[in-house]
């Protein structure tokens, strides 16, 4: 357990989110920064909040969250985190991660993510509405996420970190074996390059639990991804930490950045943040208005993990 699960202590007792509901407020980035405008920000990325709940249609949007240890990470703890490039950030997280334990899973086990979701922007419904807090649980061999015939395309976090453990070495290899676990529709306005870095992102996102020395290749095929920058200072997390956030660079038309955030000294994923990248206001998917605006700078969407963990049990909590 995490200090950010001490933090939100009090809200322990919140009620667990429907996963439509979580749905629908998923990773809206992409599509408008696709069109310049908040227009079409809803994107029909599945994703909800738990490692394998984490819902996978396609790739037809930006993906977001699962990553992460049981606790404080372990391993070599650098000096600080390097800001210079994200080649140089990338490269030293994966010196890092692979250094860390691994958690040998086993058949039958379940995955417990306790998750933070936040919205800011004015709005006259919520204007100050704190993070919603929930809690999941999901099969770590889930038998309806190893079955792709069946019409669901979610990964079991099994076959997730099968396919860390399973990843080559060079980054061409690993970009194309993210694409196959997550494709992408074809009206997403992504080029091919762009649709890869999305694929090694949501893997980032979503594989839980970790196979270290998997995750230091896919971090270097990160750090060798010419579409991936690091903003060059730490950022606060909504949480009020301090984080190092990478993110994929969609040019000048993008209004928004989706931030993935990562811990300065372990290099474990934390979640992900939009922030506004000038004023913006914005729009139902039908152009209807939605109410809500955004300054430049601001943080209009997260969905953070507070505390994941392996478990025996279904609704166990570590």
């Amino acid at each position: 357990m995490d200090d950010m699960t001490k933090v939100h202590e009090l809200r322990a007792d919140a009620p667990t989110s429907d996963r439509a509901r979580l749905v629908t407020g998923r990773q809206k980035l992409l599509g408008a920064a696709q069109k310049g405008s908040a227009r079409g920000m809803r994107l029909d990325w599945r994703v909800a909040a738990a490692g394998g709940a984490a819902t996978v249609v396609t790739l037809a949007v930006t993906v977001a969250m699962l990553v992460g240890g049981d606790g404080p990470g372990r391993g070599v703890q650098p000096a600080g985190p390097d800001l210079t490039s994200a080649t140089a950030l990338l490269e030293q997280a994966a010196d890092v991660v692979s250094q860390q334990p691994e958690p040998h899973p086993r058949d039958g086990q379940w995955v417990y993510l306790k998750t933070a979701q936040c919205r800011s922007g004015a709005s006259d419904a919520a204007p100050d509405a704190e993070p919603e807090v929930s809690e999941e649980w999901v099969r770590y061999d889930s038998p309806v996420r190893e079955d792709d015939t069946d019409g669901d395309t979610e990964p079991s976090q099994r076959r997730l970190y099968r396919l860390l453990a399973s990843l080559p070495d060079d980054p061409a290899g690993i970009r194309k074996q993210a694409a196959d676990m997550f494709p992408m529709d074809e009206d997403t306005g992504l080029t091919r390059e762009q649709a890869e870095t999305f694929a090694l992102l949501a893997t980032l996102d979503e594989a839980y639990p970790v196979h270290p020395q998997g995750m230091a290749r896919l971090y270097r095929a990160l750090a060798a991804d010419p579409g991936i920058e690091v903003v060059p200072h730490l950022v606060k997390d909504p949480m009020g930490h301090d984080a190092v956030a990478v993110y994929p660079d969609l040019g000048s038309k993008a209004v928004q950045r989706q931030e993935y955030l990562l811990d300065p000294a372990t290099f474990q994923y934390r979640g992900t943040q939009s922030v506004a990248v000038r004023d913006l206001e914005e729009d139902h998917e039908d152009g209807s208005p939605a109410g809500r605006s955004h300054k430049k700078g601001e943080v209009t969407f997260c969905e953070m993990k507070m505390t994941q963990s392996l478990v025996d049990r279904d609704g166990e909590k570590p």
